[in-house]
């Protein structure tokens, strides 16, 4: 969080394997889904998240017909995240569903919510691997919607109020909607998930894969349009001029503190010497932030291997006294302070992460009943960090799901689908109503100079020029969901993928769609307006 790191660790791992498929999440495009497709914003948005995925052979297959499992795998997965662990006996009363079957665990857990009870036929067969119909697909979506819903509603609804939608929509072949069905499918058209056309609502007609991509993404929106989330903004580097933007905030972490350890049971809080350090007029950020009522922690970076960070951990005497230096200062400044936030990085070795949680728990101790917030790095390599364990002292965990950026693959420091990735595994080990999703506002650009290419991180300022620019051709890059900016100068051609309002307002959504606590933003002095919009509407 605090260093723009251009990739230690994914440089490790992706040396080893020369691409950026080492790592599990799709990182390329679809080769059959077309540049600015209709459907490309849905598709690669649900693929991100792990509710699509494509083919061995990075094939989505847009056009084919989508079978009724598959459909029941994308409607299971955006209304109930990470159901596909979910066992049940429920899938033994069909007779061609058994539990080896790979959407076994999707049908159970829509048949125990009775979202596709009219699917098996007389003998409990379901026929998964027929094409799923129109009708099937708004019957099933309604049923969930449906279930939503208060319970006297649902039932006056299905005992009549529906037929009133009917004659709104006037469909050429309503006769041809099963009487059965009609309630439910007539629920998800008034709710807009599905619509008809110039030739009716089309109930036996089929659905292919965009399509339902399309279909179920318009569903996941209006879902998460509900949900709101808790924003941590912070103030370091250049971040005055946005002391103005804290009323959208809920909490504010001021990165204004190190550990510095000097070795032999010595270590202290240092808030004079580093970087990040108390400056001059600090009160004024946090008395604006006292008026906004916002949440107030002050950060402490440190980093391994420059602050010893490792050696620090398996010294008992300097966490005693670093804890009682950070007690000290806390009482010093009063009511400036009601936590603390750490971030400390680069912790890569197993062996470190019970010292860590260990001195976490000393931390906590000495706060008292101020705030715990721990920043941790995604865990594909940073092994140090033993997330469960500081899932269990924290009161928030902030996880920094960035600097990925790899020079020789083009990989830029936050793809969407290696943000969604990182966060599932998080998942599995801190709650989600403790996980904060991290996002850094940067740039990652690549520069082709005589068949030598060098990567550079511009500052934001730059990038915001550049984009008002003359000869600038923008894109959005998928499956990143960031801005992909492209031009030449004297420099030779440039390739930039920005962290833009577009691609924040899309991990916002993704945040919501887990369910997390929240997001935070590194760091406010490169929040542009137009990304203090988008965080507005979270």
């Amino acid at each position: 969080m605090m260093k723009k790191m251009v990739l230690l660790a994914a440089g490790m791992l992706l040396a080893a394997a020369g691409t950026a498929s080492a790592y599990e999440a799709q990182l390329k495009p679809f080769a059959d889904l077309a540049p600015k497709d209709w459907s490309e914003e849905a598709v690669y948005s649900l693929s991100a998240l792990g509710v699509i995925e494509g083919y061995e052979d990075l094939t989505y297959r847009p056009n084919d017909s989508l079978s009724r499992e598959a459909f029941v795998k994308l409607l299971v997965n955006a209304a109930l995240p990470n159901a596909g662990n979910v066992r049940s006996a429920a899938g033994a009363r069909l007779t061609d569903v058994t539990a080896e079957r790979w959407s076994y665990p999707y049908i159970t857990a829509a048949l125990e919510k009775q979202w596709i009870d009219f699917m098996p036929d007389a003998s409990g067969a379901l026929h998964p691997e027929l094409a799923v119909k129109r009708e099937e697909v708004a019957a099933a979506i309604g049923k969930y919607l449906l279930s939503l819903e208060a319970s006297d509603f649902a039932k006056r609804w299905t005992e009549g109020e529906w037929t009133k939608e009917r004659e709104l929509r006037r469909f050429s072949d309503d006769g041809a909607i099963g009487r059965s069905l009609a309630p439910y499918v007539y629920f998800a058209v008034r709710q807009g998930i599905m619509e008809g056309d110039g030739n009716g609502f089309r109930p036996a007609s089929s659905l292919t894969r965009k399509e339902a991509a399309a279909t179920v993404y318009r569903l996941l929106n209006a879902g998460l349009a509900q949900r709101k989330l808790e924003v941590t903004g912070f103030y370091a580097i250049r971040s005055y001029p946005a002391i103005q933007r804290m009323p959208l905030l809920d909490r504010v972490a001021f990165g204004w503190a190190g550990l510095s350890y000097t070795g032999a049971g010595s270590a202290k809080l240092d808030t004079k010497s580093t970087e990040y350090r108390f400056p001059d007029g600090w009160q004024e950020p946090v008395d604006a932030a006292a008026r906004a009522k916002l949440g107030k922690e002050l950060m402490v970076f440190a980093a391994e291997p420059h602050d010893r960070l490792k050696e620090f951990l398996r010294d008992a005497a300097a966490r005693k006294s670093f804890v009682e230096s950070l007690k000290s200062v806390l009482a010093e400044t009063g009511e400036a302070f009601a936590g603390v936030c750490l971030d400390l990085e680069g912790l890569k070795d197993a062996d470190a992460a019970a010292d860590y949680v260990a001195f976490l728990r000393e931390v906590k101790a000495g706060l008292g009943s101020k705030t715990l917030t721990v920043a941790v790095p995604p865990t594909y390599y940073y092994k140090g960090y033993d997330l469960r364990g500081i899932g269990e002292v924290a009161d928030r965990v902030i996880l920094m799901a960035y600097d990925f950026t790899h020079q020789d693959s083009g990989l830029p420091s936050a793809p969407l689908p290696l943000v969604g990735d990182t966060v599932k595994q998080a998942l599995g080990s801190v709650p989600k109503e403790k996980l904060v999703l991290g996002i850094s506002k940067q740039a990652n650009q690549w520069i082709a100079t005589g068949g030598k290419v060098t990567l550079a991180q511009p500052e934001i300022a730059e990038v915001e020029k550049r984009l008002a620019s003359p000869g600038v051709t923008l894109n959005r890059a998928y499956p990143y969901y960031l801005k992909e900016i492209a031009f030449q100068d004297e420099r030779g051609s440039h390739t930039m993928y920005y962290e833009d309002a577009d691609s924040i307002a899309k991990k916002l959504w993704l945040a919501k769609y887990y369910g997390l606590k929240g997001v935070s933003l590194w760091h406010m002095g490169n929040v542009t307006a137009a990304d203090w919009d988008e965080i507005a509407k979270r």
